[in-house]
C-alpha cells in the first residue's frame, strides 16, 4: 500500500472512529440533557406539589395557596364533644405565648424586630418604654354574638382556646380562624367550636369540626401571610351551623383601611371582648389595629365592617394572627391580608364542603331531597369592574368607600400607603 493509500485508509479509519465518538457524545449529550429536563420537571413538580392529607380539593390551584385539608373522624367528632365539659372549658388556656410562637416559626419575609412580650401592660426596649399612642380605644367585654364563639382543642396534650366565627357558605357549615390555632406541629384534636359562648353559657351548643383546612404555604413554613384557616363544622339535630346562628359575609381584597369592630375570647375574662377602631396597613399583606385589651385567646378573632349588634352580620376582612401571630402587644393586633390567597383558600374549603347536586331518579317516587335546593357554584364569582376595589362573598351590592390612596392589588403582594390615621408608639424614657 502506498503511503497515501495507507494515510486515505488511516484517514477514513479516524473519520470513522471520530464519527462514533460523535454520535456517542451526542447520546451521551441527550440522555443527560433528558435527564436534567426531567429532574428539572422533577423539582418544578415538587416545587408546585399540592400537599392535600385528604383528597383532591382543585387540580387546576398548584403552590401556597393550595389547600391542605384534615378530615376528622366521625368517633373523634364523637370523643370532642365527649373531651369538652364545662370544666374542662373553664381550664382551657390559649396557646402558646405569641412571641414564642413567633421564635419557633419567623416570617417568611424579614419583618422589623420587636421587643418579646412582657408580663405587665408597660412595654421596655433598650431601657425605652413604648406605649399606645394617645386616644387608642380600649376593648369592653359584653355577652357574645351569635356569629362569633370560642373554638376549644387540643395540642401537646393540653387543653386550649382560640376564637372563630361562622361565615356565609353555600353548605352552611364553614367558620373562619386563625391557622395557628388549628396547625402548628400538627393539627389539633379534640376540636369544637362553640358560638356565642361566654360566662361558661353554650347558647347555640357545641359543634364539633370535621375538616380542617389551611394553606400548604402554611402548614410547609408557616407562612404568617397566609395565617388563616376554615373549619367545616358537623351538622347538629339535622340542621348546619348557618341555619342556627346566622353568618358573616366573607371579604376579599378590600382595602387595608377600615372602620371595623373587633371581637375575640379574651383569657383574662369569662365574656369575650369587642372594640370600635380602625384598621390600617402595617407592611404589604399584613393589617393592624389598635385597641386595648386584646391578651392572648383572641387569635382567630374577625374583624368585621358594618357589624351589627343585633343578629351578628357584617363583613369579616381579617382575623387576628399574621404578624407575631396576632401581635406582642395587648393594644396593637395584626392580620394576615386577605387577597387572592384566602379567597383561593376558601373556594376549596368550601367546594369539598358543598353538598352533591341530587340526581333524579327514573322512579317516580323518589324525588331530590328539599334540603339541598341547587345553587350557583361559589368558586367562580363574577370579575368585579376595575372600578370596584373589593370582592365580597356572597356578593353584595354595597361596599364601603375606598380610600383613593390605597390599592386592591390581591395578596400575596397587595400594595397601598399606611393608612393616614396611623399613629407610631410612642417613645417614652
Amino acid at each position: 500500500m502506498s503511503r497515501r493509500g495507507g494515510y486515505q485508509a488511516r484517514a477514513a479509519v479516524l473519520g470513522v472512529l471520530a464519527a462514533i465518538g460523535v454520535v456517542v457524545a451526542a447520546v451521551t449529550f441527550g440522555v443527560t440533557e433528558a435527564r436534567s429536563a426531567d429532574q428539572t420537571s422533577g423539582a418544578a413538580r415538587l416545587a408546585g406539589a399540592r400537599v392535600v392529607d385528604a383528597g383532591t380539593l382543585d387540580a387546576s390551584v398548584a403552590g401556597p395557596a393550595t389547600a391542605v385539608a384534615y378530615q376528622v373522624s366521625e368517633a373523634a367528632q364523637h370523643l370532642a364533644l365527649v373531651h369538652w365539659t364545662l370544666r374542662r372549658m373553664q381550664g382551657a388556656t390559649p396557646a402558646l405565648p405569641r412571641s414564642l410562637l413567633r421564635t419557633a416559626y419567623p416570617a417568611a419575609t424579614p419583618v422589623p424586630a420587636q421587643p418579646a412580650q412582657p408580663a405587665q401592660p408597660a412595654h421596655r426596649q433598650a431601657g425605652a418604654e413604648i406605649s399606645a399612642p394617645k386616644g387608642t380605644p380600649r376593648a369592653a367585654p359584653f355577652s357574645g354574638s351569635r356569629t362569633t364563639g370560642v373554638l376549644f382543642y387540643t395540642t401537646g396534650g393540653k387543653d386550649h382556646f382560640c376564637t372563630a366565627s361562622v361565615v356565609d357558605s353555600t353548605a352552611h357549615d364553614l367558620a373562619l380562624t386563625a391557622a395557628h390555632c388549628v396547625y402548628s406541629k400538627g393539627f389539633a384534636t379534640n376540636i369544637e367550636y362553640v358560638p356565642g359562648y361566654h360566662d361558661g353559657k353554650q347558647p347555640y351548643g357545641g359543634w364539633p369540626v370535621k375538616t380542617i383546612t389551611v394553606a400548604s404555604g402554611w402548614k410547609l413554613s408557616h407562612n404568617l401571610d397566609l395565617d388563616f384557616a376554615f373549619l367545616t363544622l358537623a351538622s347538629a339535630g339535622g340542621r348546619q351551623i348557618q341555619a342556627r346562628t346566622g353568618g358573616l359575609t366573607i371579604g376579599f381584597t378590600r382595602w387595608y383601611s377600615e372602620k371595623i369592630e373587633a371581637i375575640g375570647q379574651n383569657d383574662s375574662a369569662a365574656e369575650p371582648v369587642r372594640c370600635a377602631t380602625k384598621s390600617f396597613r402595617f407592611r404589604t399583606g399584613q393589617m393592624e389595629f389598635y385597641c386595648h385589651g386584646f391578651w392572648t385567646g383572641t387569635s382567630g378573632g374577625p374583624w368585621i365592617i358594618g357589624y351589627n349588634a343585633k343578629n351578628g352580620t357584617g363583613t369579616v376582612f381579617g382575623v387576628i394572627g399574621g404578624y407575631e401571630l396576632g401581635g406582642d402587644y395587648e393594644w396593637a393586633s395584626y392580620s394576615a391580608y386577605f387577597g387572592s390567597a384566602a379567597r383561593i383558600l376558601y373556594q376549596q374549603a368550601e367546594r369539598q364542603a358543598k353538598p352533591p347536586t341530587p340526581t333524579p331518579s327514573t322512579s317516580p317516587t323518589a324525588h331530590p331531597p328539599t334540603s339541598y335546593p341547587p345553587t350557583s357554584s361559589p368558586t367562580a364569582p363574577p370579575t368585579p369592574p376595575a372600578t370596584a376595589p373589593s370582592t365580597t362573598y356572597p356578593p353584595t351590592t354595597t361596599s364601603a368607600t375606598p380610600d383613593t390612596t390605597a390599592s386592591a392589588a390581591a395578596s400575596p403582594s397587595p400594595t397601598g400607603p399606611i393608612s393616614r390615621a396611623y399613629r407610631p408608639p410612642i417613645l417614652v424614657g
